[in-house]
């Protein structure tokens, strides 16, 4: 009975640690909304029809506005800030952030924009909801319509568990009005 107990209880925490490694594992290698659930920070926006996003990043200091994307619908972005990375930098805007916006789909990509900005107690970046629903370019397929010289096949005659159903045998009860 304790071997039970003992296999059991393996097997349990094996699917415990499994699971939670998979959304560990999962938030590794995809860009997803509400950042990776580490302290990279990094974070995700993705604009949908009825949530069509605009992402602006503030320096704090003096209420500026830095940069600002709207992200366009079915299009996500992803920022990165990078701490004291800045060759060019300056006292006033010491980090880099790296960003990126690509088609929502996609997992992951990889951030080759880049630009210097305050350290993070001196910057806010902030997120709003677009006043009108938007909706994505819609993308006309080619018509493709029958040829008119096409040979049509006959219809199969309707079939009942396999028998041939006869049209004139389905009257029912119904008279004509004569």
């Amino acid at each position: 009975m304790k071997t039970a107990h003992k296999s059991a209880l393996t097997l349990a925490t094996m699917l415990i640690m499994g699971s939670l490694m998979t959304g560990c594992v999962k938030s590794l290698v995809s860009n997803t909304p509400g950042g990776s659930h580490r302290s990279s920070d990094s974070y995700t926006y993705i604009s949908t029809p009825f949530e069509p996003l605009t992402v602006t990043l503030y320096d704090q200091r003096d209420n500026e506005p830095l940069w600002t994307v709207d992200v366009p619908i079915g299009q996500k972005v992803t920022v990165r800030f990078l701490s004291n990375k800045s060759k060019e930098g300056t006292t006033r805007r010491p980090d880099i952030m790296q960003w990126e916006m690509y088609d929502q789909t996609k997992r992951r990509a990889n951030l080759s924009n880049t630009m210097a900005v305050p350290g993070a107690d001196s910057r806010l970046l902030r997120v709003a909801i677009r006043d009108t629903v938007e909706y994505p370019d819609e993308k006309m397929e080619d018509l493709e319509l029958e040829d008119p010289n096409k040979e049509w096949v006959p219809v199969e005659p309707r079939r009942f568990r396999g028998v041939p159903v006869n049209n004139t045998a389905r009257t029912g009860s119904y008279r004509s009005g004569d």
